[in-house]
């Protein structure tokens, strides 16, 4: 608490005024001021007033005080204890009397009492009168009740009582009123009315009492600042007009180093907070003196006590190159690591010479700021900021303020101190690798001088402050270290100027003399003309003939060179070139990181790695990186021949740059964990590389669960898939930046394959490759003439037809000189027809398995019982829920034609099918996404066209297969005939065992087709339930001329006993099939014999007509 308030004790204490303060931290309440009353009841408990009264009573304290108007009045008060009638604290503001429990006149602030509230009363004649009536329940707890309380009555005679309730520094006003009933006081203090309850005891607090006029100066002068006349004179400014006795009083004035106290004190005449100093001893030159004052006093009585300054006399001096140097930067200070959130400069004085800032200049690029009159004392340091930043930096050292003071740019920028003779003394040009940390470059962070004596100051001798508040402004640097400088210089980079001109650069300052004799040369046959060495100097201008070839890497080599210590550059050497722009796949994509979530030791950055393929230099600016959502911003930069390069987002740049080239890109795509269509396309959309990945690639489960890269494996072949990427092996996920850790020859010595033909409309035609392909010569036959070609994709593209095709017909497409990206080329055909809308009975369900194996997957086999080419793209598998058809899934959004009378598999594992099936047409199946849920035990299989109508359905249950079957699971429902009803559960079986139990993608081994002419016929005359799918059912069909007849269809043996109610009472069309699998009644086979069926069919009028047919059941004797 004592913190909390110490500016009142401060603003508060004692002057020539009546206004009194006490805040108790004495331990004595009976002086400075004086308390009386019943002091025994009282005493001060960790600097607070605490009453001790050990029963109930009414007691008081008093102490003098008379101010009555434009008067203030603060308090703090504590009651632990519950509040009420008979407990509460009454606060005299202004009282007639010492004794308060019998006062006849003044105002009080009551604290309690019934309402649990803070009032306001005046006592007149000894009659109380409320006045302000608080809120009731404010005083609430009953053990705990802190308050501030300031009550004001201006000239006007305007009561005002607020309070802050917990002090927390936020006042509620609880009213005003005016009255000037009572306008003397004589005395201030506090009545306690304490009752028996045992919460009261020594429980009342009181602290920080208050008294004064309102906005009076409270508070003592402070010094200014000291100005350095000559060797025995100082000038000492003051913040305000100070008191001409104890100002001119030299006992109130001392400095250290022997000084001692002056020997005169004159308060200038004109201005009064100017006091004129004059010592007997002169003042030794560039030494630190301390001024010391006491006792000088402003006009309203406020002393100042022990303010101290410093000041020194200097012999100036011409400064020398890094005299003064720039040694610390903070130019991003967001966000705040431990200094405040302002820009500042540190300046360090390295030699033993004092310095006279005023009309040095600081430079900004080319801003200007003059410095004011400031001594910088050797070994010591000062602080650069904005004006409006002083009061942030003033607890860390010398400030100094500069109105408007530039902009440090976050990046990189170029500084500059000069002295008043526009002498150069330090130049920075400092860039954002210079922190050399991924995370002090996001800010919050300075740039700290490593060493100040060093002559070279450069990149070497800057890094990131180590310091745990991110800086150390104004005192010596947390990296300070004067070891020598043993580093050898190097060449950071050539810059082509013009044909004939380059620029090289360094990475520390180098020693001028050295570079203007050193001996340069140009590889390629370039000779150099001339040079120049640059500012500071860090680069060197060369001039060259003949004129550089754009497409060339050069090296150039500077001999006999060293940096301004002496260390010899090396290495002497480096590449350069201007660059071309790329032709498609002299630049490709050589490596992806689209999940770097979790890190096996690589950034959690998304990258892509491009790789020069070429002979040639690459100039990359004319290169972005998109995918089907997002293009990028430009790439920047030159690309050598078999040199490496990162891409990433622009706040990933510093997270790969130690693995080596970094261009980081805005707006970098956002690269998909499962697959993406990865394109590097030049400023005219052309495609340079395109990679379209799945995260099948890995081909391993655990890396594609993030943390490592894909790695092409041989950039000579630059569109192999899968074939020629996979999941790096480097033990930390990647390797960004240099050669691929599966890197290997995988060359293309295949061509391209034409996958399928596609007949979009009657006037498109889409060619779909197996990989990158370009296409020779493309034509049509029966009379079809190609009028555009557009390419969609590297594998797809699209024919506009001039004249347009007809629909059940055959065309051959010839695709002449295709050739793949390596230069593979083939010639090739494929047919193709116009596709129609499948409608109702014209693609039909034709065999279902819904209890897979273990593990294993569903299928739906379909089939195109029409003479339609169908494209099945958009078409849904459902099933039937809730009343309606639910759990849609899309068989494929890509098109997909189904011939006349071909078959199509759809599973969500082709490759389980495969397995499990043997025979099964692998090529004939297609994989979805996932199929819809069938249970193993009944269900409902919906095929649904594109335009959501329902083509066929077909209602299931495993009571449905060969009732000898011991286990069903892997075995299919197979149709027995496409042209009979769906839902006939005779028209469905088992698949045969010999087959597999099931036959995926080809005929079934239960197909039967009967043909049938007026009256019954059966077939096959023998047949053998065995499930070897031969014969396995009897085929009871029936054709009539008209429609209405109900059936009844008995099958009894030789001997005339009922073997199988087949058919009972059931509505026919005039044509059909059912079908008796040569179960009996009572679920078993029937024995091996001759058996008549017996058919019965009439009409509602009484038309009857009756079949009998002999049928064989044969079997293995």
């Amino acid at each position: 608490m004592k913190k909390l308030f110490f500016f009142l004790i401060l603003a508060y204490s004692f002057s020539a005024k009546a206004q009194f303060s006490d805040d108790f931290t004495d331990g004595d309440f009976t002086n400075n001021p004086t308390w009386s009353g019943d002091n025994g009841l009282f005493t001060t408990t960790l600097g607070q007033l605490n009453s001790q009264s050990p029963t109930a009573a009414t007691y008081y304290l008093s102490t003098p005080s008379t101010l009555a108007a434009n008067t203030e009045w603060i308090f703090d008060i504590n009651l632990k204890l519950a509040t009420s009638g008979s407990n509460y604290v009454d606060v005299y503001l202004m009282s007639d009397v010492a004794v308060l429990s019998n006062p006849q006149n003044g105002y009080f602030v009551r604290i309690g009492s019934t309402q649990d509230d803070i009032k306001l009363y005046k006592i007149v004649g000894g009659t109380e009168t409320l006045l302000i009536d608080g809120v009731d329940g404010s005083v609430n707890s009953s053990t705990n009740n802190p308050f501030r309380i300031k009550v004001t009555r201006d000239a006007a005679d305007l009561w005002t009582l607020t309070y802050d309730d917990g002090i927390l520094g936020s006042f509620v006003n609880a009213g005003s009123i005016v009255d000037n009933s009572v306008n003397t006081s004589s005395y201030f203090g506090i009545l306690i009315e304490q009752s028996s309850a045992a919460s009261a005891i020594n429980n009342h607090f009181f602290d920080n009492f208050y008294v004064g006029v309102i906005g009076a100066d409270v508070t003592p002068p402070a010094i200014d600042s000291v100005v350095v006349v000559n060797t025995t004179n100082l000038d000492v400014y003051f913040n305000e007009t100070v008191d001409l006795n104890s100002a001119q009083n030299t006992l109130n004035y001392s400095a250290d180093n022997g000084l001692g106290n002056p020997i005169s004190a004159s308060r200038d005449v004109v201005d009064s907070s100017l006091v004129h100093l004059t010592f007997s001893t002169s003042f030794g030159n560039n030494i630190l003196n301390t001024l010391t004052v006491n006792n000088v006093e402003d006009l309203s009585g406020n002393t100042i006590i022990n303010a101290t300054k410093t000041f020194m006399y200097v012999v100036m001096v011409v400064p020398n190159y890094r005299d003064v140097v720039i040694n610390e930067i903070h130019a991003d200070p967001t966000p705040q690591v431990g200094l405040p959130d302002a820009e500042f400069v540190e300046l360090y004085n390295a030699s033993s010479n004092a310095y006279n800032l005023s009309g040095w200049k600081f430079v900004n690029t080319t801003t200007v700021k003059l410095l004011p009159n400031y001594i910088l004392a050797p070994n010591s340091y000062v602080i650069l900021c904005n004006s409006t930043d002083t009061a942030l930096y003033s607890s860390f050292g010398s400030v100094i303020g500069i109105s408007s003071f530039t902009a440090l740019a976050n990046g990189g920028d170029s500084l500059t101190l000069l002295d008043n003779n526009n002498v150069l003394l330090d130049v920075v040009a400092y860039n954002i690798s210079w922190y050399q940390d991924a995370v002090k470059d996001d800010g919050g962070y300075s740039l700290e001088l490593i060493n100040p004596t060093q002559p070279c100051s450069g990149a070497l001798n800057w890094i990131g402050s180590f310091s745990t508040d991110g800086g150390t402004p104004g005192t010596q640097n947390s990296v300070y270290d004067v070891a020598p400088d043993l580093t050898n210089p190097k060449m950071l980079n050539v810059e082509v100027n013009s044909l004939t001109q380059l620029t090289v650069y360094f990475n520390e300052t180098m020693d001028s003399s050295s570079l203007a004799n050193a001996s340069i040369t140009v590889s390629g046959g370039i000779n150099v003309v001339s040079m120049v060495v640059g500012q500071n100097p860090n680069s060197i201008l060369i001039n060259v003939n003949p004129t550089l070839d754009s497409a060339t890497v050069y090296t150039v080599q500077i001999n006999n060179a060293s940096d301004c210590i002496g260390n010899t550059l090396i290495p002497n050497s480096i590449n350069f070139g201007i660059g071309i722009s790329p032709q498609p796949f002299e630049i490709i994509i050589n490596e992806i990181f689209p999940d770097p979530d979790p890190s096996i030791g690589l950034p959690l950055f998304e990258y892509l790695e491009l790789y020069n393929n070429s002979t040639k230099a690459i100039d990359l600016s004319s290169l972005r990186i998109s995918d089907p959502l997002t293009t990028s911003g430009f790439l920047s930069g030159k690309l050598f021949p078999n040199e490496y390069v990162v891409v990433c987002g622009t706040s990933a740049i510093s997270q790969f740059t130690p693995y080596g080239k970094v261009i980081g890109i805005s707006n970098f795509p956002s690269l998909n964990s499962s697959d993406d269509e990865i394109k590097l396309i030049n400023n005219s959309g052309e495609i340079i590389h395109q990679v379209n990945y799945v995260d099948t690639w890995y081909q391993d489960d655990a890396k594609k669960d993030g943390g490592w890269s894909l790695e092409m494996k041989d950039p000579n072949n630059p569109c192999g898939e899968q074939n020629n990427w996979g999941a790096s092996t480097k033990w930390f996920g990647g390797t960004p930046g240099t050669q691929n850790s599966i890197f290997g020859t995988n060359p293309d010595n295949t061509p391209p394959i034409l996958l399928g033909v596609y007949a979009l409309n009657d006037s498109t035609v889409q060619l779909v490759f197996n990989e990158t392909t370009y296409l020779g010569t493309v034509t049509i036959n029966n009379g079809i003439t190609i009028g555009t070609i557009v390419q969609q994709t590297n594998k797809i593209y699209v024919l506009n037809l001039a004249n347009k095709l007809a629909p059940q017909t055959t065309y051959t497409v010839t695709v002449t000189g295709a050739s793949d990206c390596v230069g593979n080329t083939t010639n090739l055909t494929a047919s193709f027809s116009l596709p129609e809308q499948g409608l109702s009975g014209d693609v039909v369900i034709n065999e279902v398995l819904f209890n897979p194996y273990t593990g294993g997957s569903d299928f739906v086999e379909i089939y195109n019982n029409s003479s339609k080419y169908i494209n099945l793209q958009n078409w849904e598998l459902a099933n039937y829920d809730n009343d309606s058809i639910s759990n849609r899934k899309v068989i494929t959004t890509k098109p997909f034609i189904l011939l006349p009378n071909q078959f199509v598999v759809l599973t969500k594992d082709a490759a389980n099918i495969k397995t499990e099936y043997i025979n099964a047409k692998e090529d004939r199946m297609l994989q979805m996404e996932t199929l819809p849920t069938y249970n193993n035990s009944d269900g409902h299989v919906y095929l649904l066209n594109n335009l959501n109508q329902a083509v066929d359905n077909f209602k299931y249950n495993e009571d449905m297969h060969f009732a000898l079957l011991n286990d069903v699971k892997g075995v299919s429902l197979e149709r027995i005939d496409y042209n009979r009803p769906s839902n006939d559960n005779t028209n469905w079986h088992s698949a045969a065992e010999d087959v597999g139990f099931a036959t995926p993608g080809y005929e079934n081994s239960q197909f039967q087709k009967v043909e049938i002419t007026d009256g019954i016929s059966i077939s096959p005359e023998t047949f053998s339930p065995d499930n070897d799918g031969v014969d396995d059912v009897l085929n009871i069909s029936y054709q009539f001329a008209e429609a209405g007849y109900v059936a009844n269809i008995v099958v009894y043996d030789a001997k005339g006993r009922l073997i199988k109610n087949l058919l009972l009472n059931e509505l026919l069309g005039t044509k059909g099939t059912f079908s008796w699998d040569g179960i009996n009644e009572n679920n078993e086979k029937a024995a091996i014999g001759i058996y008549i069926i017996y058919f019965e069919a009439f009409k509602l009028n009484g038309e009857t007509k009756k079949f009998k047919k002999t049928g064989v059941l044969g079997g293995h004797l």
